[in-house]
């Protein structure tokens, strides 16, 4: 099994969801450090009877409450009849399914309304931290973070804990048409699955450097960076060009050149009189 990471992530609807126990809540807290680059864990519940002094009997109950309320995805990988592996998918928005039916991903969940600080309604929720400015925005998104988790999946495979919790946090910021449009672009220069989660991060900061909110503006954005890409190339080949050969010429050639520059002897034959000959 893999080594746990130093972090974990506890969400906030997990956090404050009065009907789960203080020991789920961390089980889900460990399954995160526990999850590898493809965001499931594999440990088994003898890893987490021991881990927290408890029967493996407690340890499924935790874990299928879990699965209940929206917050695992448990997926068993068979050979034949054989259970070979069993995967915990920690899921960071809620569910709305209902709670006895099987969850086929992580964008579908249960409607139950829980008492929490954190409103059930998407919109809403976004609004409530976003400045006046950026509720238009939001509000006018013709899409949902289900688009999002589902181009990243359908792209980059089934998003680890902190991408989970990334995407969700940029949607909330910056809607879901912003941040679907960055996954787009991305994909376009062809980054891989193992640096996409590093390449939003640093694109949404020169977004707030540049104070863009908008997909129009991003675009903008864009162009004048491909632009300025293009004009640089373009000198760096031109200056290429102009550069002067300095090859040397070759030894014989210019010793060549040096014989026909010297000046020609000019020599008279003479008979035995004295007298010059004229030349042939």
């Amino acid at each position: 099994m893999e080594q746990p990471s130093y972090y974990s992530i506890l969400t906030a609807n997990v956090r404050y969801d009065n009907e789960l126990k203080a020991n789920e809540k961390l089980l889900f807290s460990e399954i995160t450090a526990l999850s590898n680059r493809n965001g499931y864990c594999h440990a088994n519940n003898n890893y987490f009877a021991d881990l927290y002094n408890v029967s493996k009997t407690s340890i499924s109950n935790w874990i299928n409450h879990l699965k209940e309320r929206g917050y695992l995805k448990v997926e068993m990988i068979k050979d034949g009849k054989e259970i070979k592996e069993r995967r915990l998918f920690p899921i960071s928005t809620p569910i709305k399914e209902k709670f006895n039916t099987p969850s086929r991903n992580l964008y579908e969940g249960n409607k139950e309304k829980f008492n929490t600080p954190i409103k059930e309604n998407f919109k809403e929720n976004i609004t409530s931290i976003n400045t006046t400015s950026n509720n238009k925005v939001l509000s006018d998104a013709q899409h949902s973070v289900k688009d999002v988790f589902e181009l990243w999946q359908n792209n980059w495979g089934f998003p680890n804990g902190i991408a989970q919790q990334d995407l969700t946090e940029w949607t909330n910021k910056y809607g879901a048409d912003l941040v679907l449009h960055v996954i787009t672009y991305a994909l376009r220069r062809n980054i891989a699955s193992k640096g996409a989660d590093r390449y939003l991060a640093k694109t949404f900061e020169r977004y707030d450097q540049q104070s863009i909110k908008t997909v129009e503006q991003a675009k903008k954005s864009e162009q004048r960076h491909e632009q300025q890409v293009s004009r640089e190339y373009q000198q760096k080949g031109s200056s290429r060009k102009r550069q002067p050969i300095n090859e040397q010429m070759p030894e014989w050639f210019r010793k060549q050149q040096e014989q026909e520059t010297k000046p020609q002897q000019h020599t008279e034959k003479i008979d035995d009189s004295g007298d010059p000959m004229p030349n042939d």
